[in-house]
């Protein structure tokens, strides 16, 4: 399948932050599982991206086990730090996003239902169709990070958007980057690295609040002040 990139407002070798949609099977195999994660997309060409999932995350592991993951592209900045911020034994009390933000796709020609986020103003469904490793430093130390190049199988676009973040909501989404590795540099015992992030969020979030008037990304925040006051 070909999908337009212009129709998306995406262009090749870009990077996109976006919320991607994988999901498992329940062990009774009645139920489907949704998971989301943000995480960052590379535009190969009309018709593959690629994605970087970690190897310790469960959308690595629905990848390998089910090969299909959605795309969504979403205007609320409070729903990437809920996706972002989550996680199993959460401090903040959110191990999963509630699913009434989730909605199935059924594609007839797979037989079926992919989760994706009723909000999001755009998808794409990808099936991996390869999958290697990269070495990459950063100050977190040398890792290596899987790659899974998607061949897109199905798109949809429910609105008109291409929304250009305003300043506020650009702060927002670097923070809730940031607030996830200030747990890994926290876990590693790296205390300068956790310092730097943690003045770097404060220093983020009051920039934020003296914009004052956006809404979703003081939401967004709200969420991260309570993620990071576990941490401190």
């Amino acid at each position: 399948m070909i999908f337009i990139l212009k129709d998306f407002g995406l262009k090749k070798n870009y990077l996109y932050e976006i919320i991607a949609t994988s999901y498992s099977i329940t062990e009774d195999g009645l139920a489907i599982k949704p998971n989301a994660s943000c995480m960052g997309i590379r535009v190969i060409d009309e018709e593959q991206v690629q994605i970087s999932p970690f190897y310790n995350t469960t959308t690595y592991k629905n990848l390998k086990e089910n090969s299909i993951i959605a795309i969504n592209f979403v205007d609320d900045i409070f729903l990437y730090a809920l996706a972002a911020l989550k996680e199993k034994e959460s401090p903040i009390g959110i191990p999963e996003i509630p699913s009434e933000y989730y909605g199935f796709k059924h594609l007839e020609f797979r037989s079926i239902d992919v989760p994706f986020i009723k909000k999001a103003w755009g998808i794409l469904i990808g099936e991996v169709s390869k999958e290697f490793h990269k070495s990459k430093k950063n100050d977190l130390g040398e890792v290596i990070i899987p790659m899974f190049k998607l061949n897109i199988i199905f798109t949809e676009k429910f609105q008109e958007s291409h929304k250009l973040y305003n300043r506020a909501e650009n702060l927002a989404l670097e923070t809730i980057i940031l607030a996830t590795r200030l747990k890994v540099a926290k876990e590693n015992k790296n205390l300068t690295l956790f310092s730097k992030i943690y003045e770097d969020i404060s220093s983020n979030i009051k920039k934020i609040e003296r914009f004052g008037k956006n809404k979703e990304a003081l939401k967004a925040i709200d969420l991260v002040n309570s993620y990071i006051h576990h941490f401190s």
